[in-house]
């Protein structure tokens, strides 16, 4: 069977594109300091747990949703495909804002963020955005509301 990228609607590609992008800004420097002549980076795969897991998590979703679309038969999940990709994509992000929030500070250092932190944040949070949006229009039942509640 080939797949057919015409089969992917506004959303999916907003999630995909999303994940490649993530996946692409673990590779950019995140953060760095810089203290006279010297200034040193660090890339996103090497910044920590929550910059690498949330990277890998909104890859993860971008990687679910193309599968899923792509008419692979996968497990039985105790949720929707949307409400997994949704849930996925928002924990990524979530780890990849708790890295921003949470760099080191070094005294007499200037220590920041550098473009590829900004780069992962934006794709994270078009990704998950799209992924909400496409779990809220799926129609699949929620996990948090009781059976037959609306």
């Amino acid at each position: 069977m080939k797949f057919d990228l015409k089969r992917l609607n506004t959303l999916d590609r907003a999630i995909i594109g999303g994940a490649l992008v993530a996946f692409i800004a673990g590779f950019l420097p995140w953060w760095g300091a810089s203290a006279g002549l010297f200034d040193v980076s660090v890339k996103g795969w090497s910044a920590g747990f929550t910059a690498w897991a949330g990277t890998l998590l909104l890859t993860l979703a971008g990687v679910f949703q193309l599968l899923r679309r792509s008419g692979m038969s996968l497990p039985e999940l105790p949720f929707g495909p949307s409400v997994i990709a949704a849930g996925v994509a928002a924990l990524g992000l979530l780890l990849v804002v708790i890295r921003w929030l949470s760099l080191p500070s070094y005294n007499g250092i200037g220590v920041g963020t550098r473009y590829g932190m900004w780069v992962a944040l934006i794709a994270g949070v078009v990704e998950t955005a799209a992924a909400v949006v496409a779990m809220r229009t799926s129609g699949e039942p929620l996990p948090w509301k009781p059976a037959g509640e609306a």
